[in-house]
């Protein structure tokens, strides 16, 4: 017993953590990771958007552009930023498009990158992110 007292905020600590440990086993909801849910929109083929379908969407609308050769319209240009790929986690790059009110479009040549960047942005739990398809370079089935 009187080691116990000697120990009693190492075991108070311990008995925390597994509480923790046993609450975040049994919760469905609360620590969980949800991968189906995230990429659902992808299956379903609801994150993929044309530019004939941009105008439809409410609020701002940021474009951003992964890499250099993408190209869009005159009238997009203004509403685009370009941004690398892999420094899309940056945190001046996340803020933009956390800080944007509306529509959040992802386009390059390769659709497979604004697809991976696409995944990586829902999985953080953005949502109203869509690829934009191009009919002349791309094919997606719904």
């Amino acid at each position: 017993m009187k080691s116990l007292k000697q120990y009693w905020l190492v075991v108070t600590i311990f008995l925390i953590v597994v509480l923790f440990v046993l609450f975040r086993s049994f919760s469905r909801h609360d620590f969980r990771y949800d991968a189906a849910r995230w990429a659902g929109p992808s299956v379903t083929g609801a994150n993929i958007i044309t530019e004939e379908h941009i105008s439809a969407l409410h609020g701002e609308i940021l474009l951003i552009s992964l890499g250099n050769q993408a190209t869009v319209t005159d009238q997009l240009k203004d509403k685009t930023m370009t941004v690398n790929p892999e420094s899309i986690l940056e945190k001046g790059n996340l803020s933009v498009i956390r800080k944007n009110k509306g529509s959040v479009i992802l386009f390059s040549d390769d659709s497979s990158v604004s697809a991976r960047v696409w995944m990586v942005l829902s999985e953080m739990g953005m949502q109203n992110i869509y690829i934009l398809h191009d009919e002349e370079n791309q094919v997606y089935e719904k």
